[in-house]
Formats: C-alpha cells, sequence, structure tokens
C-alpha cells in the first residue's frame, strides 16, 4: 500500500525548494506529489531562551507550523465537499516518515509543461499580465475568502500558477495557517478578510496591480 508504513528515502538531488523552517522533495515514485520535510528540531533550535523553555515543556510546540497547515487545508477541504479542485492552496495527504526527518506528503501543481509551476512573482515578471491571468487571479482571492484561509505570508514566492485538474489557475503553496497560540483569526472572519486584505494590498503595489478592497479584486493599471 502506497507508503503506508515506509520509511521515505530522501536523497539531495531529490530536493526542489529550501528554507528556514523545512525543505521540499519530489516524492520517490509519485510524480504527482512532493513531501515537505521539516527541518529537525535539532537543527532549528530557537535562539529564544523562553522559545526553547516551551519547545521543551510542550514538544508538539516544535511542529506547530505542520499541524496549523494540516488544520487548514482540512478545514478548508471540509467546507468545499464535493467542489474539491477549486481549493486555492495545495492539497495535503498526510504526514509520511523520511530519513530526513517527518514530513508531510502535498500534490504537486504543475505548470503547462509538467515542469513545477512558475511562482507568480516570477510569472508577473516575465511577462505582461493577461485578462486570463488576472482572472485566475482574483479567482483565487475570492476563494481565499470564501473559504476563510488564514493566511501568513501572501507573496509572490508562495502563490503559484499551475495547473489542476486540466485549469490553469493560482494556488497558495506555502505561508497558510495560524501563526499565534490564540487562532484568533480561525475564529474570526472579520479578522481574517481584514487581514487578507492587508496582505493583497501589499502584494498588488509589488506586483504592480490595483487593489480593489470593496470588489476585493486586482485590475490592471490603465
Amino acid at each position: 500500500m502506497l507508503f503506508t508504513a515506509e520509511v521515505i528515502e530522501l536523497s539531495e538531488p531529490q530536493r526542489v525548494a529550501s528554507g528556514t523552517v523545512r525543505s521540499v522533495y519530489t516524492f520517490p515514485g509519485q510524480p504527482e506529489l512532493l513531501i515537505k520535510v521539516f527541518h529537525t528540531p535539532e537543527n532549528r533550535s530557537p535562539r529564544k531562551p523562553l522559545k526553547r523553555f516551551a519547545w521543551k515543556l510542550f514538544p508538539t510546540m516544535k511542529f506547530r507550523s505542520m499541524l496549523n497547515e494540516l488544520n487548514c487545508e482540512f478545514l478548508a477541504t471540509l467546507r468545499l465537499d464535493k467542489e474539491i479542485r477549486h481549493l486555492p492552496i495545495s492539497r495535503m495527504m498526510g504526514i509520511v516518515q523520511t530519513n530526513r526527518g517527518p514530513g508531510v506528503v502535498v500534490e504537486r501543481i504543475a505548470g503547462p509543461d509538467g515542469e513545477l509551476a512558475l511562482q507568480i512573482g516570477r510569472v508577473l515578471r516575465d511577462r505582461k499580465i493577461d485578462e486570463t491571468l488576472l482572472s485566475a487571479l482574483n479567482s483565487f482571492v475570492k476563494r481565499m475568502f470564501d473559504l476563510h484561509i488564514v493566511a501568513r505570508d501572501i507573496n509572490g514566492s508562495n502563490i503559484v500558477y499551475g495547473t489542476r485538474d486540466g485549469t490553469m489557475g493560482c494556488f497558495l503553496v506555502d505561508g497558510y495557517g495560524e501563526r499565534n497560540l490564540i487562532p484568533l483569526r480561525s475564529m474570526s472572519a472579520r479578522l481574517n478578510a481584514r487581514s487578507l486584505e492587508k496582505q493583497f494590498a501589499v502584494f498588488a503595489q509589488r506586483a504592480g496591480l490595483l487593489w480593489d478592497p470593496v470588489q476585493r479584486s486586482f485590475s490592471i493599471p490603465e
């Protein structure tokens, strides 16, 4: 059965992205999946004494980011029911153990050429935005608000432009899930919407777009 009780062997050539908290690898033998491997706690021990103490008292806090992402995706999936293809974030398929530490199996968003989908920041730099891309961005925005997605970091690197179910769209692949211990944004749609509006306004400014806070949509400057 697919990776039920296996320890997945990963090697450096399989790594496709890396950050301070995790690295992303291709899933051996599963071309439609990736594995987000969270760096071991020993390799990212917090500098703040209070945080080190909290990690000692509550070991699961070391993986709070992983758990929050899983929870965010799980709740959004339940809200969509049978319309799962409209999920604006990458699907998460569960936790696996690898030779490089615990990881989460995630959907691989591909571009039309079959390669990894490009970050939207790069897409906007490489081509002039047209109505097709603008429509995809605005559909993404609408779903983020409608599904009450808690996003921590909406930027040109965390959003990709790729395909799902044969249709091009925009997807948030990182930077979602609650950040705070008290999940205020998860509990309040108003607070979350306010945060999303601020983040999309900053994104628009950096991308050379206009943001309409009333319509909650982007437009192309004349």
